[in-house]
């Protein structure tokens, strides 16, 4: 899984326009990082993401919402996708 991770990071941080790429667990843990995102930033980021997940009132939760965070000339897409927290910053 390790390997996994690092390949997906790798890739994504590679990619046209992204700046960095955050991975946390559930809890906030980060997993890994590339480029300017921050390890000390993924208890909040995924602090993010869990909150937008339960702004909606609904009980079949299958969708989690995508959030965008825009601040001086970044921009930053979290998404929870249930076990683990995207962050890609562009």
């Amino acid at each position: 899984m390790e390997s996994e991770l690092i390949s997906t990071l790798d890739n994504l941080a590679n990619k046209e326009g992204v700046k960095g790429v955050l991975v946390a667990d559930e809890k906030g843990l980060c997993l890994g990082v590339r480029g300017i995102a921050k390890p000390e930033s993924s208890a909040f980021i995924t602090s993010i993401a869990n909150t937008a997940r339960n702004l909606e009132n609904t009980r079949d939760k299958v969708e989690c919402p995508t959030i965008n965070v825009e601040y001086e000339n970044n921009q930053v897409v979290i998404r929870n996708e249930g076990t683990f927290t995207l962050a890609i910053y562009m």
